[in-house]
């Protein structure tokens, strides 16, 4: 980020950054200001409100994350490594795209207790797209058993996320969580054949 880029940018960078990675959704305004070296007006005009530029970077991080998913499945060659594509997103996602300490969604929804509407709909859009698209990956491989998949490597997934939130580097948790859900997969193939 410089000074050179345009302040809307600039915000958006130094809220998630501060936000997700650094510190505590719950971080003061003033101290996105100065890392964006930017005036509260400059916030107020393009976000209206603290809310505002919350939502305005998880709505970024959601395009971000939908795209990078959409890219590992589209990549993956088995049904299988279809629905496991989450895991390979996850780690494209926090090498390349937009790193963030375990998930900005739930530190969101963990810090917020009473979110505003808007707010509330960004949160859902996100949970709404893990389980559709984990569904729909799943849906190949069980059929109507699908839900039951899907919510099993749910499971494998958001565990990853708390071993990332509890210090383990993004590079360990991820093998560890995507190497769990295999095992869950091998599992539930193993009984769903029995």
């Amino acid at each position: 980020m410089t000074q050179a880029d345009p302040v809307r940018k600039r915000l958006l960078d130094a809220a998630d950054s501060i936000l997700f990675i650094d510190g505590p959704v719950s971080t003061r305004v003033e101290e996105i200001l100065q890392r964006a070296a930017a005036a509260p007006a400059s916030l107020y005009a393009h976000f209206g409100s603290k809310d505002g530029i919350v939502i305005a970077a998880l709505r970024r991080r959601l395009q971000v994350w939908s795209e990078t998913w959409s890219e590992a499945i589209d990549a993956a060659q088995t049904p299988n490594d279809k629905l496991l594509a989450v895991f390979t997103a996850l780690t494209t996602y926090q090498r390349d795209r937009l790193t963030e300490r375990w998930c900005a969604f739930s530190a969101t929804t963990a810090a917020l207790p009473y979110p505003s509407e808007e707010l509330t709909k960004v949160l859902a859009a996100e949970d709404e797209l893990l389980k559709s698209r984990l569904l729909a990956c799943a849906q190949p491989i069980a059929g109507d058993r699908a839900a039951e998949l899907a919510e099993l490597v749910e499971v494998c997934y958001c565990g990853t996320l708390t071993l990332m939130l509890r210090g383990t580097a993004y590079e360990d948790a991820i093998a560890r969580g995507h190497a769990a859900a295999r095992l869950t997969l091998q599992a539930w193939l193993a009984d769903s054949h029995a």
